[in-house]
């Protein structure tokens, strides 16, 4: 699993985190508008950091799901669209993997569209291939003139099922499996958290148990409510784009 590293100045006070994942561009119901006036909104915020985490098209192939013939657009034109909207923040993105939606194209010819993405904004170097990785942020200072830093698990993430807990769940089990990780940020699910959760840590050095907070993210999507959804008699999910404020002063985060 690939580690990324980022490093922001002491001076910074705080960091933004912009997690973005379902997209889905091309798809018929995909809510272009809002997601065009939200990468505005990230783009003039000079405290922001964006984390991807796959399903930045929609992908429509003939083995897949989804109905070639509903796309809005072709894939090739939705991996060039997603890349020219992404282009005014890609200085704002700290890493990014795939989703499932893109990997339909890696298993079958190779081609991964995610990393053609990144290579075009010219930032593959941040990259996280195989769906899932660790980032690493580092800013501000703190009362001993260290810097704050936070360990992030970013996966596309899977499964889920049908209820609203069942992704959460899944999501807060992994995490746990991973020792470090103060933040766990996956999609995939449609059905946006953000989720307080903690583990206990044995401290061998001193011999004592400490108590860990984390936190459970899951991303929203960007569409609205049909297609499959109707046909798989499937709830709703919520429109919540929502942000992570970390702390550059001490460990903790909103």
């Amino acid at each position: 699993m690939r580690v990324i590293v980022r490093v922001y100045p002491e001076e910074m006070e705080y960091l933004t985190l912009y997690p973005i994942a379902d997209v889905q561009w091309g798809a018929p119901n995909c809510k272009e508008r809002e997601f065009r006036e939200y990468v505005t909104r990230i783009k003039n915020d000079p405290t922001a950091a964006v984390l991807l985490a796959g399903d930045l098209i929609n992908n429509g192939i003939k083995s897949s799901k989804t109905d070639v013939y509903q796309e809005k657009y072709p894939p090739d034109v939705q991996k060039e669209m997603i890349t020219d909207i992404l282009e005014p923040i890609s200085d704002k993105i700290v890493a990014g993997t795939d989703g499932n939606h893109e990997h339909r194209t890696t298993r079958e010819s190779c081609q991964d569209p995610t990393k053609d993405i990144f290579r075009a904004l010219g930032i593959k170097d941040r990259y996280l291939p195989d769906g899932a990785g660790i980032v690493k942020i580092s800013l501000g200072k703190k009362a001993n003139g260290k810097p704050v830093t936070y360990s992030i698990y970013l996966a596309h993430g899977s499964g889920g099922g049908g209820q609203l807990g069942s992704g959460i769940s899944r999501q807060d089990n992994y995490q746990l499996a991973i020792e470090g990780i103060d933040i766990s940020i996956t999609g995939h699910t449609h059905k946006p958290a953000k989720i307080p959760s903690a583990r206990l840590i044995f401290d061998p050095r001193n011999n004592k148990v400490i108590e860990s907070n984390t936190l459970i993210f899951v991303c929203t999507s960007w569409l609205d409510y049909g297609g499959y959804a109707i046909r798989g008699q499937m709830r709703p999910t919520a429109f919540y784009p929502d942000t992570i404020r970390l702390d550059g002063r001490e460990k903790r985060w909103q």
